[in-house]
């Protein structure tokens, strides 16, 4: 009688075992938090709600191999792009809190065909009534970065780049409703996109211009500035006072003066300019019809003609400002230099001796 006792005892014992690990297997901690997607006979049966223990064996929950892909791009605290996975492969959990989508920066172009790096952002978070379309699809994450790319590249060059800034809240809320009308259309048998079983609900970028070295082309015009670049200058223009325009456009031409200078001089010939044409006098030089500079000798009084008497009283005591291109030409050619010096020496030996 004690054995048969016994016997039922441990086979009580097991069956109890066996009921609390089974139970421990296939209790699920679903919630707001999080669920499971189950199938029956391999097609969906459903998503859990609340924790759930699954008595029936021919429900099961996707895990491991058979769990859904569903990935999305995202940053760190530090900035740092990395890869996100929002389902728990080992034993099936997909988390419904909700998360932020950011895809790699990407360069957009506005109107007037100006670059801009932008950084884009969009927090969702996956809809629990309708999850079999993200567990459906093959690369949950890379169609969503791809159309948040799209919407923002789209929006962003409907305006041109000094109208971004201000402009920037209604671009953000326009795409947000580009998101949400593609999740939940209007007209359900016209769907604006390929809905991907979410809620979205913000959508954000940053921006800044794209960096591009200067073209040294010398084609490129003043100071080597292409039509990008130009274009910055002229934005800068349009609020810039009267004085600095005026400052710029002198630089501007003194730059363009060197250039020309650089230019014909890399020809190896001999190539003139006046101080006038360089822009350092006020005064104009004669040009032959050649093109070349007179350099017309210094005209000095004769040998034997007396000297001008100075009216002390009258005079004044500082000499008047001599412009640096006259005197320059004054000395006439290099080969007359010489002789004009001595003929200079000769007509007033008291300031030679």
């Amino acid at each position: 009688m004690l054995e048969i006792v016994a016997i039922v005892g441990a086979v009580l014992v097991g069956l109890l075992l066996a009921f609390l690990i089974y139970r421990a297997a296939r209790t699920y901690d679903a919630g707001s938090h999080a669920t499971f997607i189950t199938t029956k006979g391999g097609n969906f049966y459903g998503a859990l709600r609340q924790p759930t223990t699954l008595w029936d064996p021919s429900i099961k929950v996707l895990r491991d191999r058979h769990a859904p892909d569903i990935t999305i791009m995202t940053q760190d605290a530090s900035g740092n792009y990395y890869e996100k996975s929002l389902v728990n492969r080992r034993n099936g959990e997909i988390t419904l809190r909700v998360q932020t989508c950011s895809p790699r920066p990407f360069i957009t172009r506005t109107s007037d065909k100006r670059q801009l790096v932008i950084k884009a952002k969009v927090s969702f978070q996956i809809d629990i009534d309708r999850i079999e379309m993200p567990s459906q699809m093959q690369a949950f994450g890379v169609t969503l970065g791809a159309r948040i790319e799209n919407l923002f590249d789209n929006a962003i060059g409907e305006h041109e780049d000094q109208d971004v800034f201000a402009k920037q809240r209604e671009i953000e809320e326009k795409v947000l409703r580009q998101l949400q009308d593609i999740e939940a259309p209007a007209d359900p048998t016209h769907p604006v996109g390929m809905p991907m079983g979410i809620k979205v609900y913000e959508a954000m970028f940053s921006y800044e211009p794209a960096v591009k070295p200067i073209n040294k082309d010398l084609a490129n015009g003043p100071m080597a500035y292409d039509n990008e670049h130009l274009d910055d200058l002229v934005d800068m223009l349009e609020k810039a006072n009267p004085a600095t325009i005026e400052t710029l456009m002198r630089m501007l031409e003194l730059q363009t003066k060197q250039n020309i200078v650089q230019m014909l001089c890399k020809s190896g010939g001999l190539v003139a300019f006046t101080a006038s044409e360089l822009g350092l006098s006020e005064r104009t030089v004669e040009r032959a019809s050649n093109g070349a500079n007179i350099m017309k000798p210094a005209a000095f009084p004769p040998a034997d003609a007396p000297a001008p008497v100075l009216n002390t009283a009258i005079a004044s005591p500082v000499a008047p400002p001599v412009d640096p291109a006259t005197a320059y030409y004054n000395l006439g050619a290099p080969k007359g230099q010489k002789a004009a010096a001595s003929v200079a020496a000769t007509a007033d030996p008291v300031k030679t001796s």
